[in-house]
């Protein structure tokens, strides 16, 4: 039995802590201080404001403030949770929590520089945190409610350290939480957080066509197109970040797309940008206060299109999101350019 420590109790922290005490280890989920509100309605013996699956006893619930290094201490792994905007949070947290060497593996998703150029958190963070043994991405598709209700899903865990990736995995895995291995963190990351950004615009397409939509109101075939679009500008771009295009078609990449094209906040933003609207009036509206991190990621990939000649031709979807984006314009995407 080993001990787990997840770092946020948002919905993906709190559902990882699922298979985590389903296989017998003890978990401590501890809230940030944005987390206020699940850790007191879990400490109460509630489920997650946004989940219905109870935990297990084998679950301990810390405010912020309860962590202690300690805990960070008695911990066989640590797991990250939070959002990209919480990393600068969640590495200071983790430089005064670690006091010895400690594998971290981290859901967060999101695109860094170093100076001119683009790369991931498996580049920025291990130099940022003293005592992280071993950096470790989690990919692929995986809903937070489907994996609390333990529907089953396949993931990725990438590190260039592969025995800490497997060790990891081994104490996640579950009959319904089923975990893929590659040395490919690079490509991983930058997949985890580039499928984000084109899911925006393959959902753009499902809403941009009203007068010809099914009674489902979603336009299958340029769907279709565009997600294949999206899949080999994917695979471009995270061979220029230095990952590997094949993560582009694996785990992380197309099948984590095709599971955010499906719900969630980028593509509700995608729906409303095929209706017409711009990001801020879909941001002032039906996604007011929430956080869209495949905004965040256009920002970068912005930057990054800057540095490739042609890139309106070469990448045409990714051209069409960053403009819709940055420049607070409608979304254009022109199907005879690809």
């Amino acid at each position: 039995m080993a001990m787990i420590l997840i770092l946020g109790a948002g919905v993906m922290g709190t559902a990882l802590a699922v298979p985590a005490s389903d296989n017998g280890h003890k978990v401590l989920l501890a809230g940030t201080p944005l987390d206020a509100v699940p850790v007191a309605r879990m400490k109460a013996g509630a489920t997650h404001p946004k989940l219905d699956a109870p935990l297990s006893e084998k679950v301990t619930i810390l405010a912020d403030e309860e962590l202690g290094a300690e805990h960070a201490e008695a911990a066989d792994l640590v797991v990250v949770g939070v959002s990209s905007p919480g990393i600068v949070w969640a590495v200071n947290r983790l430089n005064g929590l670690l006091r010895s060497k400690k594998a971290v593996a981290f859901v967060t998703k999101g695109l860094d520089r170093e100076g001119e150029r683009i790369v991931t958190y498996a580049e920025t963070l291990p130099p940022q945190i003293a005592n992280m043994e071993s950096f470790i991405g989690i990919g692929g598709p995986c809903i937070a409610r489907e994996l609390a209700n333990r529907c089953p899903t396949s993931s990725i865990y990438a590190s260039r350290d592969r025995a800490a990736a497997a060790f990891a995995a081994g104490l996640m895995r579950a009959p319904f939480y089923r975990l893929a291995l590659s040395e490919d963190v690079t490509g991983v990351e930058a997949c985890a957080a580039l499928k984000n950004f084109f899911a925006i615009g393959v959902s753009a397409m499902q809403t941009r066509y009203p007068d010809r939509l099914r009674a489902d109101c979603q336009s299958r075939n340029p769907t279709a197109a565009a997600f294949n679009q999206a899949a080999q500008e994917m695979a471009l771009l995270c061979e220029r970040i230095g990952g590997s295009r094949a993560s582009a078609f694996d785990l992380a990449g197309i099948g984590d797309l095709h599971v955010t094209v499906g719900g969630g906040r980028n593509s509700r933003l995608g729906h409303g940008l095929g209706l017409g609207h711009t990001v801020s009036e879909v941001m002032a509206g039906e996604l007011g206060g929430e956080t869209v991190e495949g905004i965040d990621t256009a920002r970068i990939v912005g930057s990054l299109l800057r540095q490739i000649d042609n890139a309106a031709t070469l990448l045409p979807l990714a051209t069409a999101i960053t403009t819709a984006v940055l420049d607070g314009g409608a979304f254009s995407f022109d199907f005879q350019r690809i």
